[in-house]
């Protein structure tokens, strides 16, 4: 046994040879690592240190075969530090193919430099960058970074698979805490644990893989963290710059949180007083609620606060009434300090904002949030605010924090609960067009388009309402399908409720909308919302079909015709019905009048891998459709 234990610590302490020791050559891979993979790595190795509740060392040693130019990002490293962490040592050298040493990485190459963005007002937040990307493939890189914490509530996760296209030879992973602070463990996609030693009060643990294949995350397929080996770590008890936390729940977590948001939700007399009487005409909660958020709105402005614990400690409510200005957590404290100076209780709430949010597991408790929001019960009909937009319409969360799982604040912990999801009827665009045909072929068309739910933000539309009449002239000439036309006039209205309208109106030329072929004419039927995207075909399927959108199309696009225009042929009505959604459209010609009407249904869901040729052929039968033309005769 003893002997058991001397040869693991020995391995944990030195598993890694010595930086730029060891020759590696690209001809040594084996070809199965280096299939449909970019870049192969020797080595990956992280080795995560708790010295103490407040310190703690994470070194990274990796060695990587960057084989072409899609892997180039795998010869530069970017490193983030703060006031809480440092780093220590920051090595580089790159090598030819066949591990001969080419150049060292040189302190002068080291960019050190602010990560402050345009909208960050007090942050302390750098980052140093190191470039070893060459011209000439394939090279090796090889890096040895260490960085010093003092703080034990960020543990890092491993990634056994660095990227997409990524295989790696050896993966290493490795742990030392005290046992008081050894972080909790997930295993994803992982069918073994750690190996464990113990010496003196401190835990070793420590895994190994070999020989890891690449992947891919397929077209319309599960996120590529879902198919890759994940080990999650997360602390129990941590500390962060003076104050001490419990993450071992999710209820000790949000008293955390409770506990660093108490006693600032103090507000100006003047302030109460002010919002009692804009509030005290309104008698429903939501009205009231309503007129808060439009208060908050009218008089303040996002910045980032990202110092120290301002990180996750929220500005009083006192200073962002004075000052004007907050981030998420400041603003959200604020809506609920106004919320609360009417009587009307909220909770703030933690969210992971943006695409491909992360589930909360009700049994792994860690903060895996980016951004913070208002949760106001009403009844049956919660109200949700997103408290750092000055455009934002009441109550909408979208697709940047809507449909996910969040961890609702209250003083006796946190609770996991679902933000709004939008469902197909609420999410529609419809569109209406009188397009009148001239007899040289050219038309006039006269266009609106109302754009709901979660299609509001179709194109980014939503994004163009506040900005001049020329960026929003050019956003319809990038995103209107018509390939050759002229704007005439335009304009854009907003329906600012929980449920947000955008109204497109546009007048346009069109030069070519009827295409003559001797006698006879040809006029394309979907003038404005034609399907194009096919899926990716794959010989073998290896993941389940994911459709993350639900909604509603419908197109009536009216066509006056020409009298000398008769005519020759009309399209049969197409109906297509799958699990993935429904297509309808159907002509019909009368009196120098042709109406087109096109109704598409998408369907949100999680499908079967062997149902994906299915879906491709559905949507290769609605571009078919959507191609359509009607024939008419010159008989003059």
């Amino acid at each position: 046994m003893k002997y058991k234990f001397s040869f693991f610590l020995l391995f944990y302490l030195s598993s890694a040879v010595a930086f730029g020791q060891v020759k590696y050559s690209i001809e040594a891979i084996p070809d199965s690592l280096k299939e449909n993979a970019n870049v192969v790595y020797f080595l990956d190795e992280g080795k995560y240190e708790i010295k103490s509740d407040n310190r703690a060392v994470y070194s990274i040693h990796s060695v990587a075969a960057i084989l072409n130019a899609k892997g180039k990002f795998y010869a530069t490293k970017t490193i983030g530090y703060d006031k809480l962490s440092k780093i220590n040592s920051f090595k580089g050298v790159v090598y030819d193919q066949n591990g001969n040493e080419h150049e060292k990485l040189k302190k002068s190459e080291i960019i050190d430099q602010s990560a402050t963005s345009g909208n960050t007002i007090f942050d302390d937040n750098r980052y140093q960058h190191a470039d070893l990307k060459q011209s000439d493939y394939p090279y090796i890189v090889e890096f040895e970074i260490e960085i010093e914490y003092k703080f034990t509530y960020h543990i890092p996760s491993w990634s056994v698979l660095p990227g997409q296209n990524v295989s790696v030879i050896n993966s290493l992973f490795s742990i030392s805490s005290p046992l008081e602070f050894l972080p909790r463990i997930k295993y994803h996609n992982i069918d073994k644990e750690f190996d464990r030693a113990e010496k003196d009060g401190i835990v070793y643990l420590n895994i190994q893989f070999n020989n890891l294949k690449s992947k891919e995350r397929e077209s319309n397929g599960p996120p590529f963290s879902e198919m890759c080996p994940i080990i999650y770590c997360s602390p129990s008890k941590f500390h962060y710059d003076g104050y001490d936390g419990d993450l071992s729940t999710w209820s000790s977590f949000g008293k955390w949180i409770a506990g660093l948001n108490s006693g600032r939700s103090d507000l100006p007399p003047e302030t109460v007083q002010e919002i009692k009487s804009i509030t005290g005409s309104f008698e429903s909660v939501e009205d009231k609620v309503h007129a808060v958020y439009q208060y908050m709105q009218d008089k303040t402005r996002y910045v980032s606060i990202q110092l120290g614990i301002g990180g996750y400690q929220p500005f009083p409510a006192s200073v962002v009434d004075d000052l004007g200005y907050g981030d998420c957590k400041a603003l959200s404290n604020y809506a609920y300090s106004l919320l609360k100076a009417v009587n009307i209780p909220s909770n703030y709430t933690l969210v992971y904002a943006g695409d491909n949010p992360p589930e909360l597991d009700p049994d792994f408790s860690a903060s895996r949030f980016n951004h913070a929001i208002l949760c106001v019960p009403n009844k049956q009909d919660t109200l949700w605010l997103e408290c750092t937009s000055q455009t934002n319409p009441f109550g909408y969360m979208g697709s940047f924090t809507g449909d996910r799982d969040v961890l609702l604040i209250a003083e006796d912990g946190g609770k996991i609960v679902h933000t709004p999801v939008y469902n197909k009827q609420i999410n529609t665009q419809h569109t209406v067009a009188q397009v009148n045909v001239s007899k040289d072929g050219s038309a006039q068309a006269n266009v609106e388009i109302v754009y709901s739910g979660l299609q509001y933000e179709n194109k980014n539309v939503n994004q163009y309402l506040n900005n001049g009449s020329e960026e929003q002239r050019k956003w319809i000439y990038k995103n209107t399908e018509i390939p050759d036309f002229t704007i005439q006039d335009f304009s854009f209205d907003e329906i600012k409720n929980k449920i947000p309208s955008v109204v497109q109106n546009m007048k346009v030329d069109i030069p070519r909308m009827a295409k003559p072929n001797g006698k006879r004419v040809f006029l394309g039927l979907n003038l404005l919302n034609k399907d194009t995207y096919v899926p990716k075909k794959y010989e073998e399927r290896k993941t389940d079909l994911v459709l993350d959108f639900q909604g509603i199309d419908v197109d009536t696009v009216v066509y006056q015709i020409p009298a000398h225009l008769h005519s020759e042929y009309l399209p049969e009505p197409v109906e297509i019905i799958s699990e993935f959604g429904k297509y309808n459209s159907a002509v019909s010609f009368e009196d120098g009048k042709l109406i087109y009407v096109r109704r598409r249904e998408y369907n949100k869901g999680r499908f079967p891998k062997e149902l994906y040729e299915d879906y491709r052929n559905f949507c290769q039968k609605v571009i078919k459709a959507d191609k359509s033309k009607a024939v008419f005769v010159d008989k003059t």
